[in-house]
């Protein structure tokens, strides 16, 4: 064999294993022959000693000592056993027998050095780890460059950021009492460059907002004059200025709105123009005056006059068509939401419906659209109605969906209904004659059948249409105008720039033209108003202050403090896809004075619904070329809502961005409730003539009351797409509000404060257990509003409406906390509905689990009183009669006398026939009312007559 290839002797075995001390125990039980054959030994213990003579001898153990020293027992032929030390071992002794494979053994030593290195990479790493704790307790700003020089060979990206995340959740915990998840946990702790977070609904964003202003402060040691904090309205103001109080007393960052900023830079001499939501309305005031004024002139009167009739009668669907830019197919799903505005203001299902109205108002007919009629257990609601007389009439249809089936059959089956009414007439109306007679032909047919019936159609001058619509239309265009004017002014536009814009704009209609040239004239007279007022409204302040400080002003004052936004190191802003133009200008300017400060910046694409205020999602989507060097975390886990609920809300959205994660583990209740299916008793019939809704709506709620649970009502719009019959209950209130009312009227007091009603736009942020939406129709979600060829101009879009319209139907469906209502109607459906039902399978409401309200209505209280300037003495008379009777005396609000009587077969008349002390009465006032202190009834008494008040 190759002598290179083995191992002969302990030197060379010494100098191949280097300093692996443990590879000697090769060596156990192998020949190693002496250099000199003299052994001197020398026993102290046993007092002897003396010199023997070897020539080889066998290791018989190797031991490796803590010390790091290596020693040999070696084994004479007589039994003899000495130990050497590995110097000694290394002097005395030679080659080795057999010898050993030098490959095996340069693998065991490169081996060894594997391990070595694990074990030194090892130590070093726990002495960086024990570091970076360190650097987390003291200099926690510093950390991210620390790990980038110091421990990048040693510690992976994601071991880091397990460390860190490790750390922010436990300070948080230990010191602000809250225990953020590992994604808001990522967001608090992301101190370098500037931070997008892209939270979901019921991620818990200020939460995170609030928790990454205290850790910077408390821990970070960022003084609070170093943060700011910015919101959009006065409300997430206050409650994120709560948040940090609650931590920091009176030491808190600033904390305000971009308008409280601005107002802070600038402070204007002059008055400020804004709309309080629920309050002051200066600027609605000064743009109504500005219009006003203008609209005195004779001829600006006369453009408005022809530009609102040529508006109420416009095809809009067809200019949407024509101007759209996608497929038709892509189109019919929006179809039925398409704006289609009457002369009377009503909205209607289609064009060829709006002709109809529009021909019906032209000649002075009056009709009912949608009345309803009772068909086999059905609520009908044929289009049109024409009352000749009582329960008699004309019935007109409009069968716009001819040629399909089902329809087709439905219409059959209509068309065989008024045949066996024989006190009503039934016209029936062709989209095909619109489509390719016009619609000149088309009304010509409908006054052909009309006058056939004896109805007289006289059309009214244009003059007499005007006078009948002139209120209506002044009030839709002053607010158009109003909301144009709007929009400019959030696009810092000067009269000059709006000119150019709309010289370069291809209008889409006649209509479209005459508006532009009109809004032009009034923007320029509103600026022109500011100008000579010395008024200024929030956007321009906004305005100025960008200017100023892009002049280098920074300093801003407020009565809670001064500050500088030079000094400024984070500035934290809430609902970042509500950004606008204004607030784009202003932030620009601070990073101009100030490129030091680092923006975090929370917020939820999905939803971004304020479009209509002027805000603008490019910002959001764009945040990365805006904000440079920059990163975008997620926090997608959704804390408020059952899974079910975040899964239709993922549904809807899908393919539009990060999807949300249920925390919850329970899976909630999402179901359609489908009016078409609703089918009242005849209790509920009699109850609610006319009117589905509102007893479907109380089977709803009283079940939701018995399980302890709260709801909200949620609606697209301030008013309801279904008939409500209000009987005497109406009040001046708005349309939800009154319906609120109407359903709380049949709720026990205390039970009234866990139902609540709101506007889908006005509830983003807030949660309930249930949540019952009103109108998942397509004329709601989505609502394409009519004055959207108006705003054209700015680059507004049918697609542009929609996809805001399905980000506000998300953030409807994900209120719910744990049970989801979507009301619709099936032939009626939303488009965002249809598409729902077609990528997941959603559980309809069985009407037979929800039993009709039987409410509380089981008793009548009647209270005898004192009618009002008769002082106490007619119930004096006659309350041993009361006494007799079972009576009671309360002086609760109105003093009287109190008894309860059985609802079932309760009779005022029969009360009164009853009553012993009736003979007896002078000024006596008797009101009855159901047990839920809905006053029924009310009558006066005077010399045993009783007259009804109420």
């Amino acid at each position: 064999m190759d002598n290179s290839l083995q191992i002969h002797t302990v030197q060379s075995f010494a100098e191949v294993i280097g300093d692996n001390d443990n590879l000697w125990r090769l060596l156990h039980k192998k020949e190693v022959s002496r250099l000199k054959e003299e052994v001197k030994y020398q026993d102290q213990k046993r007092n002897i000693g003396g010199v023997k003579y070897y020539t080889q001898g066998k290791v018989y153990a190797v031991h490796e000592l803590k010390t790091s020293e290596v020693s040999f027992e070696i084994e004479y032929r007589d039994g003899l056993i000495f130990r050497y030390k590995k110097e000694q071992f290394l002097r005395k002794f030679s080659n080795i027998s057999p010898p050993l494979s030098r490959q095996e053994i340069l693998e065991l030593v490169r081996r060894g050095q594997e391990v070595k290195g694990v074990q030194r990479r090892k130590a070093e790493k726990q002495v960086l780890l024990e570091n970076l704790k360190n650097q987390f307790e003291q200099n926690f700003l510093n950390v991210d460059n620390f790990y980038h020089t110091k421990c990048t060979e040693h510690i992976s990206f994601k071991e880091y950021q397990s460390e860190k995340l490790s750390y922010v959740q436990y300070w948080v915990k230990s010191n602000l009492n809250s225990s953020p998840g590992l994604e808001q946990t990522a967001a608090i702790g992301a101190l370098e460059g500037h931070i997008q977070v892209v939270a979901r609904a019921g991620s818990g964003k200020t939460s995170t907002l609030v928790n990454r202003a205290l850790f910077l402060q408390k821990h970070c040691g960022i003084a609070p004059n170093e943060i700011l904090l910015l919101a959009f309205n006065r409300k997430a103001v206050e409650e994120i200025r709560e948040r940090l109080t609650l931590q920091l007393q009176s030491s808190i960052p600033h904390v305000m709105t971009f308008h409280a900023l601005a107002y802070a830079l600038v402070h204007p001499e002059e008055s400020i123009l804004f709309n309080e939501p629920d309050g002051q309305q200066n600027k609605a005031q000064v743009l109504q005056t500005v219009i006003d004024e203008y609209r005195r002139k004779p001829d600006v009167y006369e453009k408005i006059r022809v530009l609102m009739m040529a508006n109420f009668r416009e095809d809009w669907e067809r200019i949407a068509w024509g101007g759209y830019d996608k497929s038709p197919e892509e189109m019919l799903r929006y179809r039925r939401s398409l704006p289609r505005i009457g002369l009377d203001g009503k909205h209607y299902k289609s064009f060829g419906e709006k002709v109809i109205a529009n021909f019906l108002l032209e000649h002075n007919i009056t009709y009912k659209y949608e009345r309803n009629f009772w068909w086999d257990g059905i609520n009908y609601y044929p289009d049109f109605t024409i009352f000749t007389g009582e329960n008699q009439g004309i019935v007109i249809e409009y069968f716009g969906l001819e040629g399909d089936p089902d329809y087709d059959i439905m219409s059959e089956e209509k068309r065989e209904y008024w045949q066996n009414c024989p006190n009503w007439h039934f016209v029936e109306l062709s989209p095909t004659t619109l489509r390719f007679e016009g619609v000149e032909d088309f009304c010509a047919l409908l006054k052909r059948c009309l006058e056939s019936y004896g109805v007289r159609c006289d059309r009214l001058s244009e003059d007499e249409i005007w006078k009948k619509i002139k209120l209506r239309a002044i009030d839709r265009f002053t607010k158009v105008v109003e909301g144009f004017i709007q929009r400019c002014r959030k696009l810092s536009l000067t009269s000059e720039k709006l000119a150019s814009l709309v010289d370069n704009h291809k209008c889409a209609s006649d209509v479209e033209q005459r508006f532009l040239e009109l809004a032009q004239r009034f923007y320029q007279s509103y600026l022109q108003h500011l100008k000579a007022t010395g008024e200024e409204d929030f956007d321009g302040l906004m305005q100025k202050a960008a200017t100023t400080v892009a002049s280098g002003q920074t300093v801003f004052r407020r009565k809670s403090g001064t500050g500088d936004l030079k000094c400024l190191r984070y500035i934290l802003i809430d609902e970042y896809q509500d950004f606008s133009e204004l607030f784009h200008h202003l932030i620009k300017a601070i990073r101009e004075q100030n490129s030091q400060a680092k923006f975090f910046c929370v917020g939820d694409d999905w939803q971004a619904i304020n479009g209509f205020a002027g805000s603008d999602l490019r910002f959001y989507q764009n945040f990365a070329q805006f904000f440079q060097p920059s990163q975008k975390l997620n926090i997608t886990t959704n804390y408020r809502s059952a899974t079910s609920i975040v899964d239709i809300g993922n549904t809807l959205m899908h393919g539009l961005g990060t999807p949300a994660r249920a925390h919850k583990t329970i899976f909630g209740t999402v179901e359609i409730a489908d009016m078409g299916q609703f089918d009242p008793t005849p209790k509920e019939q009699k109850e609610h003539s006319g009117d589905s809704i509102t007893p479907a709506i109380l089977r709803l709620v009283d079940k939701a009351i018995k399980d302890r649970k709260n709801v909200v009502l949620l609606s697209r719009k301030n008013s309801l797409p279904w008939y409500v019959n209000y009987g005497k209950r109406t009040s001046r209130d708005g349309v939800l509000d009154n319906f609120l009312n109407l359903i709380h009227s049949y709720l026990p007091e205390e039970s009234r404060k866990v139902v609540t009603i709101s506007t889908a736009h006005k509830y983003k942020g807030l949660q309930n257990d249930i949540v019952i939406i009103l109108d998942a129709v397509s004329r709601c979600y989505p609502l394409i509003h009519p004055d959207l060829m108006f705003s054209r101009v700015f680059g507004d879009s049918i697609e542009q409406v929609v996809a805001e319209e399905r980000r506000l139907f998300y953030v409807t469906l994900t209120r719910a906390v744990e049970h989801l209502f979507i009301i619709t109607e099936t032939k009626n459906l939303s488009p965002f509905l249809e598409e729902l039902k077609s990528r997941r399978r959603i559980n309809s409401l069985d009407w037979l689990d929800y039993p009709p309200f039987v409410g509380s209505r089981q008793r009548i209280i009647v209270k005898v009183g004192n009618q009002a300037g008769r002082g106490i003495t007619p119930t004096i008379k006659i309350r041993d009669f009361l006494k007799a009777e079972g009576y009671t005396w309360r002086a609760i609000e109105w003093s009287a006398w109190f008894c309860t009587y059985p609802a079932q077969d309760f009779s005022i008349e029969q009360y009164f026939d009853n009553a012993q002390w009736i003979s007896q009465a002078a000024g006596i006032e008797v009101r009855f009312y159901d047990d839920l202190e809905n006053m029924l009834a009310k009558y006066h008494v005077d010399r045993g007559q009783y007259i009804a008040v109420i």
